[in-house]
């Protein structure tokens, strides 16, 4: 085929495909800086809520140089607890560049403070409404048993929705910004814990998306109302203490 083309057009076919893909990868990696579409998906980071129906929280400082190894444009790190239950969640959400974003996974992340995946990832779906998304979830441990295992929750999404991509840099390339969604809690030892601690994360999260979603969708807050009727127009819930 190539050979019956002109040269001439077989030098531009080539120098478009490279300019193509030299842009494609330059808005994954975000080599050209961070555009007004990417700031502003990170700016709607601020609207998640910090207090929502039982639940409160703190904030978990990160390490400046753990967000640039990231090369996230913004992050919320909240530490959340159930007021009555006592049951507690870390949340790490990032927003930045699909590339980067897309790139790590907790086995690098949490491989790094000494945990390591025990078994494959298995994906788990989270219905709400009529609606389902889906995470991966997986047992991390360290050796020492001093440190109690975690049992964490993962997926990328745009706007609000979630997935356990098995291709995340690929699924996303052509988007600007991506957001990728941790959630972690301690897991005992026994193993017959792993049901407990799968259904609680998802027992979570079935409170915590809508407000996410509402909060990242690029129509902003405009239904807040209809999605947490107890919730104020800055994302913190109006129940009293």
């Amino acid at each position: 085929m190539w050979r019956s083309l002109p040269r001439g057009l077989v030098i531009l076919i080539a120098a478009a495909l490279i300019v193509t893909f030299a842009a494609v990868e330059g808005i994954r990696s975000n080599r050209w800086g961070a555009g007004d579409d990417q700031r502003a998906a990170a700016a709607r980071l601020e609207r998640i809520p910090a207090r929502f129906g039982d639940w409160t929280s703190s904030e978990v400082p990160i390490e400046p140089k753990i967000l640039k190894i990231a090369e996230a444009d913004g992050a919320v790190s909240r530490l959340y607890t159930n007021r009555k239950t006592g049951e507690r969640f870390t949340v790490l959400l990032l927003c930045g560049p699909s590339g980067p974003i897309g790139a790590h996974t907790p086995d690098i992340c949490y491989g790094g403070l000494g945990y390591r995946c025990v078994g494959k990832p298995v994906p788990q779906r989270v219905v709400i409404g009529t609606e389902a998304t889906s995470f991966w979830t997986a047992r991390f441990e360290k050796q020492t048993p001093s440190d109690e295992p975690l049992r964490i929750f993962w997926a990328w999404g745009v706007d609000g929705t979630w997935k356990a991509s098995t291709a995340p840099r690929t699924e996303f390339a052509l988007r600007n910004s991506l957001y990728k969604l941790y959630v972690v809690t301690p897991e005992r030892a026994e193993r017959s814990t792993t049901a407990t601690a799968v259904d609680a994360t998802v027992g979570f999260l079935k409170e915590f998306l809508p407000l996410v979603r509402q909060a990242l969708a690029s129509a902003g807050l405009a239904s807040a109302d209809s999605v947490n009727p107890r919730a104020s127009p800055n994302g913190r819930s109006e129940n009293k203490e």
